[in-house]
């Protein structure tokens, strides 16, 4: 006997289910993205995943959007997707031709190492833009054919962006459908134009009439120079975020009186948000230098450090690489957003491109990958977003000093002889440099014989240099830009990388060594 009422409530149940799925707004168009709040109720890196599916899937000529790799593998940080909170529309059971799956993507932290461009990825190191992080994923839908035959190739019949509850609401790992939005195919198609690399399909200006854009010129020579192959992604989101972030601040009276996305007459695009969100976003678009911004360092800042517990540097990383180093920088420092920029040396005022945001860890390192040179100097600079994405150097705060390691500041006597021997790295490699008394003449045929070995350590005996890391030192190569009134120089590069613990040593004849340079700290 049935209960009363019984199938009227599951019938209503699962009228309110369809109706969820179906309530998912449908996006057609880049004007579509232009609505969705970016930066807000929606993480901006959703629309960079979502720029790279578009330009990873394949679309034939009737319009079916192709599976390009393999959803359960976890590359992309994709597994299968049950749909248990019937976020989306159930699946379709029992075609006779079909049967359907919906698989997610975007778990940075799933990802397989390099599966994903650093474009994708970079987001986890440096742009911290927003409390909770890695909660923008993707749902799409495979449709395969019910047949034994792989050649029939699988496709992507819907498309989706969507975004894990903030851990704050308490919802475990569900999707909020209130931020879950349905990508056409058209829409894909339109993204595609933005494709990023040597081979763009559409040029800067091109795209810049077909999507109605009103960026400039100039603003437009900056982003090919800035971000070079990711110039057409850089355009996209100037598109999609700066442009409705423009229009809704001219319209907002709480805007009313500030400058809002306009050129100024200092040539610097400039947006303004509340004050209230600290989070200012100003982009220089110099015309004068257009490969580079120029940052004026007053001269009271040229050895300005952060405090006397607090040290910037520049020492030995990696494969001979320069690595960054700073520690116990203020805590209010870091809550104005600060980065850490490598520089030639402390001449240097082209703002580098080798930097990265050090949040809010008062003490950390970097690998960079510039080989190690003498006068390398890292600076502390304020974090400046651009294009509501990438970050920026912004204004410079303090600096350290210039590198430069114990070992080459300090000749080592060669014993007996009016010369020394020192040990430097130029290109991260290490090298050698004989001084040589203008007065001990005779040099050359007294050391006939004699040589330079390099060692991976001090406790090498003389026999254990490196392999073909030595030279005889007659064959040292002289340096005229380095020669002083007292001493002639030479250097020999031995192309041995420098690391922690390297030691050159001058052997007169017969392993008789005579001098040993400090190892390499």
């Amino acid at each position: 006997m049935n209960m009363p009422g019984r199938a009227p409530l599951c019938s209503l149940i699962l009228l309110l289910a369809l109706t969820a799925a179906s309530a998912v707004q449908k996006l057609n168009t880049i004007n579509d993205l232009k609505k969705i709040n970016f930066g807000h109720s929606v993480p901006k890196h959703s629309l960079v995943l979502l720029h790279w599916f578009a330009n990873t899937v394949d679309i034939d000529n009737n319009d079916a959007m192709l599976l390009t790799f393999e959803p359960n593998s976890g590359d992309y940080g994709s597994h299968h997707y049950g749909n248990y909170e019937r976020l989306l529309d159930p699946l379709p059971q029992g075609h006779p031709r079909y049967r359907y799956r919906y698989y997610t993507l975007g778990n940075l932290n799933q990802a397989t190492s390099m599966a994903l461009p650093s474009y994708v990825t970079e987001r986890l190191h440096n742009l911290m833009e927003y409390e909770e992080r890695n909660r923008d994923r993707i749902i799409f839908r495979v449709r395969e054919r019910n047949t034994d035959n792989t050649a029939a190739w699988p496709t992507i019949d819907q498309v989706y962006i969507t975004q894990h509850y903030e851990s704050s609401q308490r919802q475990g790992t569900r999707y909020d459908p209130a931020n879950t939005y349905r990508i056409t195919t058209n829409l894909i198609r339109q993204i595609r134009e933005f494709s990023v690399g040597e081979n763009e399909r559409n040029s800067l200006y091109e795209l810049r009439e077909d999507f109605g854009s009103n960026i400039d010129d100039s603003q437009l020579r900056h982003l090919r120079n800035t971000l070079g192959d990711l110039a057409c992604l850089g355009l996209l989101l100037f598109i999609v975020i700066e442009e409705r972030l423009s229009s809704n601040q001219s319209r907002s009276p709480a805007y009313r009186g500030q400058h809002v996305a306009r050129k100024n007459t200092q040539n610097h695009l400039v947006v303004n948000i509340p004050e209230t969100t600290q989070n200012h976003l100003f982009v220089n678009i110099p015309e004068t230098t257009p490969n580079h911004w120029v940052v004026d360092i007053p001269e009271t800042r040229q050895n300005l450090l952060l405090q006397d517990s607090s040290r910037l540097q520049v020492i030995t990383g990696n494969n001979g690489n320069a690595r960054i180093h700073w520690s116990n920088v203020p805590e209010h420092f870091l809550n104005q957003g600060v980065m850490v920029v490598l520089f030639k040396n402390n001449e240097d005022q082209e703002t580098s491109s080798i930097f990265t945001s050090i949040g809010d860890r008062a003490s950390g390192s970097y690998d960079t990958s510039v080989p190690l040179n003498s006068g390398l100097q890292v600076r502390l600079h304020k974090t400046r977003r651009w294009f509501c994405f990438w970050t920026a150097v912004g204004q410079e705060m303090c600096r350290g000093r210039e590198f430069r390691n114990p070992a080459a500041e300090k000749p080592v006597h060669i014993r007996g002889y009016d010369a020394s021997l020192q040990l430097f790295v130029k290109d991260g490699k290490a090298c050698a440099r004989l001084n040589v008394k203008k007065t001990f003449s005779h040099w050359r045929s007294e050391f006939k014989k004699s040589w330079v070995g390099f060692y991976s350590s001090a406790t090498k005996a003389t026999d254990e240099y490196e392999t073909w890391k030595w030279q005889w030192a007659t064959k040292f190569k002289r340096c005229t830009d380095l020669d002083d009134f007292y001493d002639n120089v030479y250097e020999y590069h031995s192309g041995l990388t420098i690391a922690p613990g390297v030691q050159a040593r001058f052997i007169l004849r017969d392993g008789e060594d005579i001098a040993r340079t400090p190892t390499w700290t």
